[in-house]
């Protein structure tokens, strides 16, 4: 586990990242006449989105990642890339920092960190378009038969951006006035800090880019539907050490752009996945195991006590989702007056401070009245894409946790008219017709 208040360890680990990264502008791959074999080498990228208030985490993250197994930088050996971007001081975002792709390898028993792309300065890292950039350039310069991706940042789920931190202030766009989609221009939403409580680990709440003064400051932030626009290839597995990912919606609008993920349905403690030995699992072993990172990351907290015994985690087949919108979709016609009359407080949630827009799969079709056979139909389908699931007893000390299907999901009746309006454009919905 990572708990260090050294302002000291923060900088230096700063200032190594970016004495690699200022050798060069740009470099392009080396290239030998090794013939690569794509089969048999894997390509790990972890997308380190820190322009917030997650600067000095995401900077341990990275050192932690170089002190555990490296590649070589063999043309066969695996890849494992860092994209990093952080505010040169914490909470300078008035003054616009540069963010880097960073390859990682060992060469003669030395770690060394090898700059390949130095993006402009002010570059929006919580945008679709710099994510596609980035995922672009390395299905172009690394061909590979398995590519993974590690999201690390604030998230709020399939949430519309500024939605969590400005739920009044957020209108559904309506005709004639709909907003630029998708890749090609990241939106602006109006940034505010959440209460923080000190007595209290804090947590990583797609992506978060935070720029000017305090005065005048905004935030940029993904939306679920451009985060997987943006992904040029299919990717084994995506792993989010992000908040509130871990819902339904997030699994079925993937389901596409990878074959497995894993997420948390709660908030994620800041100090994240265990970064020293995630690469044993993911570039060690002959056949990437995201498995094992969820594992780790689990029993870390689980093993821990108070406040910071708080996880919970699963792991994805998307190939196996198709049965549970099937079900859903069968159970949420059956009870639509049920959904309607669900009293919220009875139902397993997953959020605190009044975020409530996180609740149990499961338990939401119970409350709904489902019958004991469309129960048993529903855990039928959820074994079969649910490859791994943990959660500690309770959360922060703020819920206990009895109920855990693996997924949270929107209850419609404790929402509003205007996220209705957003829900009914994921694709989740669209399949199951949780909103009619």
């Amino acid at each position: 586990m990572k708990y260090t208040n050294n302002i000291i360890t923060y900088l230096a680990a700063a200032l190594m990242i970016i004495s690699a990264s200022s050798a060069c502008c740009e470099i392009d791959p080396p290239k030998d006449d090794c013939v690569t074999d794509e089969s048999s080498r894997k390509v790990l990228l972890l997308y380190s989105a820190g322009c917030n208030s997650l600067r000095n985490y995401l900077l341990d993250d990275i050192k932690d990642l170089k002190s555990g197994w490296l590649p070589g930088d063999d043309c066969n050996d695996d890849i494992l890339l860092v994209y990093t971007h952080t505010p040169r001081v914490s909470g300078a975002y008035d003054n616009q920092s540069t963010p880097y792709l960073i390859r990682l390898y060992k060469k003669d028993g030395n770690t060394i960190s090898d700059t390949l792309k130095r993006y402009p300065a002010g570059t929006i890292s919580s945008s679709a378009a710099q994510l596609n950039q980035v995922l672009g350039y390395v299905k172009d310069n690394f061909t590979s038969g398995s590519y993974g991706m590690i999201f690390s940042s604030h998230a709020t789920g399939y949430l519309p951006a500024g939605y969590y931190s400005n739920p009044s202030g957020y209108l559904f766009p309506r005709s004639g006035m709909m907003r630029s989609r998708g890749i090609h221009s990241p939106n602006p939403v109006p940034y505010i800090e959440p209460d923080f409580d000190p007595s209290l680990p804090m947590v990583k709440s797609i992506g978060q880019d935070v720029t000017g003064p305090s005065s005048n400051r905004v935030s940029y932030e993904m939306e679920l539907a451009d985060f997987a626009e943006a992904i040029p290839m299919k990717l084994d597995y995506i792993l989010f050490d992000a908040c509130l990912m871990g819902g339904i919606e997030v699994a079925y609008e993937l389901r596409d752009k990878c074959s497995k993920v894993g997420f948390s349905q709660a908030e994620v403690l800041a100090e994240g996945f265990d970064y020293k030995i995630l690469t044993e699992h993911l570039l060690l072993k002959e056949v990437p195991d995201p498995m094992g990172v969820c594992h780790d990351y689990f029993t870390q907290y689980d093993t821990q006590s108070g406040v910071y015994r708080s996880a919970t985690i699963s792991l994805v087949d998307c190939d196996k989702l198709e049965p549970v919108a099937e079900i859903c979709r069968e159970i949420f016609a059956a009870h639509r007056d049920g959904l309607a009359s669900i009293t919220p407080s009875n139902v397993q949630r997953f959020y605190r401070s009044g975020k409530h827009w996180f609740y149990d799969l499961e338990s939401i079709i119970r409350e709904a009245g489902a019958t004991e056979e469309e129960i048993a139909g529903l855990n039928e389908a959820l074994d079969q894409c649910i490859l791994y699931k943990g959660h500690t007893p309770e959360f922060m000390k703020e819920f206990k946790i009895n109920v855990f299907s693996g997924f949270s999901m929107y209850l419609p009746c404790h929402g509003s008219t205007e996220l209705d309006l957003f829900y009914k454009t994921l694709q989740w919905n669209q399949a199951a017709g949780l909103v009619e």
